[in-house]
């Protein structure tokens, strides 16, 4: 029986190295740094929403009608302000109808503070104002699809105490040096701080006291500007 003479059959195959960008290594870095840059931005923003709430200016909003059948929706409940309008009706009377949405597209609402810090409107401006007077606050706006936001549009709450956010009349929030708001409760027709109080953990029977768990609002603690 003749053997077959071909050279190429005795060779062993070599396995070409896989391009840099390919190697486990590389793969294992890149993931890495994709999580510490995701980690960092989490970081930065969390310092940023708790300087917010800690140095931020403090305002009360009063809250208008909305639908009923959307006031409440499970563990949350819709916004609008009264305040809206106000810019709203503001910019109807400075711009053609149609138009003040792409003219007028963001700026500030100068508010003027009463005895419980509750903001009334005063006038719309450009930029946030240098002189203003020392019970005169600066909110940022912006007007997008010819629809005004002003601030947070929900508010979320545990499961269970609708009932207590039912007594709401205002927006409490925080307000930056940049005019921006931040909510963070939500306030009764007497000032004071809905807090619903969760009386049996244990069955998850969430119960709700809106008269012995309420903070009061002028409470220098709580209503530190």
């Amino acid at each position: 029986m003749s053997k077959i003479n071909n050279p190429l059959l005795g060779q062993k195959s070599v396995a070409k190295p896989l391009p840099w960008w390919q190697k486990r290594t590389f793969t294992i870095g890149v993931a890495l740094l994709g999580l510490i840059i995701i980690l960092v931005i989490m970081t930065v923003n969390v310092a940023k929403f708790e300087t917010h709430l800690a140095t931020g200016d403090t305002v009360l909003l009063e809250l208008a009608p909305v639908d009923p059948r959307s006031f409440m929706q499970g563990d949350y409940m819709t916004l609008s302000y009264a305040l809206e309008g106000e810019v709203l009706n503001e910019l109807n009377e400075k711009f053609p109808e149609n138009e003040y949405y792409i003219n007028a597209s963001e700026g500030y609402v100068i508010v003027a503070l009463d005895e419980n810090n509750v903001g009334t409107f005063t006038r719309l401006v450009n930029v946030i104002p240098r002189d203003l007077a020392a019970n005169e606050m600066a909110l940022y706006y912006r007007v997008r699809n010819n629809e005004l936001k002003l601030a947070t549009n929900a508010f979320f709450f545990q499961e269970g105490h609708a009932e207590a956010f039912e007594m709401a009349e205002y927006g409490l929030f925080r307000v930056n040096d940049k005019g921006e708001p931040l909510l963070t409760d939500m306030v009764d027709g007497v000032f004071k701080v809905i807090e619903p109080e969760v009386n049996d953990l244990e069955t998850n029977n969430f119960e709700t006291n809106r008269f012995d768990n309420e903070k009061v609002f002028d409470d220098d603690k709580t209503f530190d500007n």
